[in-house]
């Protein structure tokens, strides 16, 4: 169910990346400020505050994700926890008290997300009983891998260890990666090419394959369920030379997409996006004034293909 314009937490903005940018390190004091006022200014139309606060979640993801991946036992909670967390941000950023402290407050809402999924998970257990609890081989096992995957990450090269975190961990197309290397779309796909062969010569090829597997993760599969991307259902129809219609589909705890007669199951990691988990391809939802979704821009391997407008919902 889609939340009221004021509550929900900004998707960031797409921009080209033709040209690379110059690099902003996420605590500059410069502009962060700025941003915080602009986002939580009540003078500011309901778009320029979520273009401000957009510019934040660009600048700290990677930090957040850093501190919850500290925290949390698995890569997913730890982007479970830093999502919420930016939604706490967006929702409380009045309470602020000083906008220059952007970066140390979204720490202490990130640790604190943290710690409620960890009870949380407790408390699942206990309410569970024994005869229905994980087996604790499997959460060992589990647990194992991914500490030894985030001890590779750690141990490689610059380039290649941000083209993994942001593509893999915050789920960020390859265009997204390069406007924060500072390099071409060609350049970071080669980038994270070379990073995913670096893992491969490290790992086992079991933990590589079940890493990169870009398919729906647990916590997706919840929200499916939930009916939290309810709104995103409905059918969708091309203009231009890719006219055909799309249509989006929840199948029980699957969503779908089915277009020119294939049927591919979506992903996402991250709000208002949606990938196909066969191949390169997301759709980013779009919104109108009012917060309904109105279409969506496609992308494949990074590259803009076109615009589908919403023709039926559910």
């Amino acid at each position: 169910m889609a939340r009221p314009a004021a509550e929900r937490m900004p998707e960031a903005q797409a921009r080209p990346v033709d040209r690379p940018r110059p690099r902003v390190k996420a605590d500059a004091p410069s502009g962060v400020a700025v941003l915080v006022r602009r986002a939580r200014d009540p003078r500011a139309s309901i778009q320029h505050r979520n273009a401000a606060f957009s510019m934040l979640v660009e600048r700290f993801e990677a930090m957040a994700l850093a501190t919850a991946l500290r925290s949390c036992d698995e890569a997913e909670a730890a982007r479970d926890a830093c999502q919420e967390a930016f939604l706490t941000a967006w929702r409380t950023l009045g309470a602020l008290r000083e906008p220059a402290a952007f970066g140390g407050w979204l720490k202490r809402l990130v640790r604190t997300q943290c710690a409620r999924a960890r009870r949380g998970v407790r408390q699942d257990g206990e309410a569970q009983g024994t005869s229905d609890a994980v087996d604790p081989l499997v959460l060992l096992s589990r647990c194992d891998a991914e500490q030894r995957i985030r001890r590779v990450v750690d141990g490689l090269v610059p380039a290649e260890r941000e083209a993994i975190v942001l593509f893999y961990f915050l789920g960020e197309p390859i265009r997204t990666l390069a406007r924060a290397m500072g390099v071409t779309a060609q350049r970071a796909g080669k980038t994270l090419y070379t990073a995913r062969l670096s893992l491969r010569r490290r790992l086992p090829r079991s933990v590589v394959d079940s890493f990169i597997a870009r398919g729906p993760t647990a916590a997706f599969t919840r929200r499916v369920q939930n009916g939290v991307f309810d709104e995103l259902v409905g059918d969708y129809r091309f203009t231009g030379p890719r006219y055909h219609t799309v249509r989006v589909r929840r199948e029980g705890s699957v969503l779908t997409g089915v277009a020119a007669g294939q049927r591919n199951v979506l992903a996402s990691r991250r709000r208002d996006s949606l990938t196909a988990t066969e191949f390169d391809g997301e759709a980013r939802f779009q919104r109108d004034q009012h917060g309904r979704i109105r279409g969506f821009v496609y992308y494949e391997c990074g590259r803009r293909l076109g615009v589908a407008r919403k023709i039926a919902y559910r």
